[in-house]
């Protein structure tokens, strides 16, 4: 009996070896570059200001890690004052707020 390497024989001892068909590759690479486009991406205006906001805020503050600093500090030597009538204003504001938006 004899085994002739036409047909799916060779192509499926090709796939469980690992062997590629380099002439069906290149010939898909070069029949793909003859009709070749470019492709272009275009962000709009909004994206271009979301890349800005983010950039921006992920810009570290020295301002408010000072701040924040501080604050740490004076919470944790039990010196931090709060005055309940600034609070009650901040909640108060804050449901307004929220009833109205």
């Amino acid at each position: 009996m004899e085994i002739s390497h036409n047909g799916r024989a060779a192509d499926l001892a090709k796939i469980l070896l690992g062997v590629q068909d380099t002439e069906r590759t290149h010939n898909k690479k070069t029949a793909s570059q003859g009709s070749q486009s470019q492709d272009r991406v275009q962000i709009s205006e909004q994206a271009k200001e979301l890349q800005r906001l983010r950039a921006s805020a992920e810009q570290p503050d020295a301002e408010r890690d000072a701040r924040v600093g501080q604050i740490r500090q004076s919470v944790e030597g039990g010196t931090y004052n709060v005055d309940g009538k600034k609070v009650a204003d901040a909640i108060i504001r804050n449901v307004l707020t929220d009833a109205v938006l």
